[in-house]
């Protein structure tokens, strides 16, 4: 009996043993493999859950004030750059836009009457100058009868009667080359206002031209149109509301301009560089796996840039880990239009690419 209870708690002994040594190598395999696994692979990678889809946000603002007629899309919609959007009541616009332009004509037919004056003046200047030619070869004829009754009084040819009716001549003949050549001055200042004056109109129908085209843009601006193609979102105006130049109207999500934002811990980044390739697990599809790369690193940790930035030199000193934000891109993929931005994202970087 005592023999067999000997022989029975052997080969329990040796079963347990065996198991032990089963369990044991099992361990020592798993312990193995994680360890390889750990030199060949884990080592190479660096992941963050704390990742957020990210997006540029382009937010739609009037340039100017009025009534909203007419509100052309809605909510989520997609829309295209360059279309409309919504329209502001434009009627004050257009009326200052007809007055300036208004304005405009009435200096361009100022000028073109100071044209024409101009013209006429230029001949007056010609005929003034004609005239101070007559006047010149009528008193070089005259001069020289001069000459000639002077000599010929001397020799008592003629009587002082007709040398003095002569000398009258000669007289009248040089007041009115005198009087033709303060016509042609009298000309030609005119013309020197008229040119003045034209210079001046000129001047007021360039400003008249800017006020329009001020005015112009105004008009245009009631019109409010895409900057961008993207899909609307946290549309905030309807039909009949009143806007102003301050007024956010809406945002666009502009196309293909999600990207993911990770914030890596200080400790992570020493082997990171741009263009390394990085697997992205979205929380909203765990189904789905995306890629993306590193497209550039923030200048400073996120506590730099908060509103209250930590005080380390007050005494309280507590070392805490900084993070940095990654700015990471989004490689195109049938399933990107699933993706929005504020999304949570765990980001894993392989740091052998």
């Amino acid at each position: 009996m005592d023999t067999l209870v000997q022989v029975e708690t052997d080969i329990n002994f040796q079963k347990r043993k065996k198991v032990t040594w089963i369990v044991f190598s099992l361990l020592s395999l798993c312990l193995i493999a994680g360890l390889i696994y750990y030199f060949l692979v884990f080592r190479f990678y660096q992941s963050t859950d704390n990742a957020y889809v990210q997006a540029d946000v382009t937010w739609v603002m009037p340039k100017v004030s009025g009534e909203v007629l007419e509100l052309i899309i809605s909510d989520n919609q997609v829309v295209k750059k360059g279309e409309p959007l919504a329209i502001l009541d434009h009627r004050d616009y257009q009326a200052r836009y007809d007055q300036a332009r208004s304005v405009v004509s009435l200096k361009e037919a100022a000028l073109g009457v100071q044209q024409q004056n101009e013209k006429s003046a230029h001949s007056t200047i010609a005929e003034a100058n004609s005239g101070v030619l007559a006047a010149e070869a009528d008193l070089s004829r005259l001069k020289k009868d001069f000459s000639r009754y002077q000599d010929l009084l001397k020799d008592g040819v003629i009587t002082r009667q007709n040398f003095e009716g002569i000398q009258s001549q000669y007289l009248a003949a040089q007041a009115q080359l005198s009087k033709a050549q303060a016509t042609v001055h009298s000309a030609e200042a005119q013309l020197g206002s008229l040119q003045a004056s034209r210079a001046q109109l000129l001047a007021d129908i360039q400003s008249a031209h800017a006020t329009s085209d001020l005015y112009q843009i105004d008009l245009s601006s009631a019109k409010i149109i895409s900057p961008v193609s993207g899909k609307v979102g946290s549309l905030a105006i309807q039909k009949g509301s009143r806007v102003s130049p301050q007024t956010r109207l809406m945002a666009i999500i502009p196309e293909k301009s999600l990207y993911v934002q990770a914030n890596f811990k200080e400790t992570q980044i020493e082997k990171m560089h741009i263009g390394q390739k990085v697997n992205l697990k979205i929380d909203a599809y765990p189904s789905l796996s995306y890629t993306g790369k590193i497209e550039s690193f923030s200048p400073a940790s996120g506590a730099t840039f908060s509103l209250m930035p930590p005080d380390n030199a007050t005494g309280n000193f507590n070392k805490v880990v900084q993070r940095i934000p990654v700015r990471i891109s989004i490689d195109s993929t049938p399933h990107i239009e699933l993706i929005k931005p504020g999304m949570s994202v765990k980001a894993t970087v392989d740091l052998r690419t």
